[in-house]
């Protein structure tokens, strides 16, 4: 899997995050990674590009799903013992977007539920002006 990074201007600095092959448990924490590493610098606001991901495995969702609460704001140093829930922060909603699933991804997306949790565009422009 390949991870493609650009930074486009909308009211505030934008990250798109182009994903380009199938996401899996053998490169899921690269996705994680990267995504934190861009929410340090530069930008806040994240668009995960799926247009080149044929197919995503559950591990892979766990990784869309990490990514969203780490632009929700939510810790990701929780201490032993602790067990809140962040599954249903809505948040995500406002940091992060998600840009042209595939059929497969989108099915596997849906399937999980995780659609209800982010806004889909099929068009980049949609998705930069929805910030």
């Amino acid at each position: 899997m390949e991870i493609i990074i650009s930074i486009e201007q909308g009211k505030e600095p934008i990250a798109v995050m182009k994903l380009v092959g199938e996401i899996n448990a053998t490169n899921f924490m690269e996705v994680v990674d990267k995504a934190q590493e861009i929410f340090k610098n530069p930008a806040r606001n994240l668009i995960i590009d799926l247009s080149e991901v044929p197919r995503i495995s559950s591990t892979g969702q766990v990784a869309i799903h990490k990514v969203a609460l780490i632009y929700s704001g939510v810790p990701q140093n929780v201490e032993e013992g602790e067990n809140p829930d962040f599954t249903h922060n809505s948040n995500a909603r406002k940091y992060v977007k998600l840009l042209n699933p595939q059929p497969e991804v989108d099915a596997a997306l849906t399937k999980a539920g995780m659609k209800l949790f982010f806004k889909v565009f099929n068009d980049l422009d949609s998705a930069i002006k929805s910030f």
